[in-house]
């Protein structure tokens, strides 16, 4: 699977940078208007490069938050799991132990 996922992440990038190659050129500039800033004739390849990197690294940060919440909620289940056997077998072994003492000779002796 990770072998799959290498190839797709590899081809992606090819993609972004054949995209940013054939859009690159001193004619190829566009405004940049932020709230806090006006950016004026600058290079569509800039404006493609840095939007990969913003948009990788708010896609980390989500992956790590959801990777975070899933292994608190695996940590609980194992907890939970671990209990549950521990219930279950001492349940099991209960009977046996019972049916142990009432087999046994008033004289303390088993048949």
């Amino acid at each position: 699977m990770w072998v799959f996922r290498s190839i797709l992440i590899l081809i992606i990038i090819i993609i972004i940078i054949g995209f940013a190659v054939y859009n690159s050129g001193p004619s190829q500039t566009v405004d940049i208007d932020l709230i806090w800033a006006k950016r004026y004739a600058v290079p569509v390849i800039t404006v493609v490069f840095w939007s990969f990197i913003l948009g990788s690294l708010v896609s980390l940060l989500l992956f790590i938050s959801v990777y975070l919440k899933q292994s608190d909620q695996l940590r609980e289940a194992n907890k939970s799991i671990k209990g549950l056997i521990s219930e279950v077998s001492l349940l099991r072994n209960r009977p046996i132990e019972e049916a142990k003492d009432l087999l046994k000779k008033p004289g303390g002796t088993q048949e």
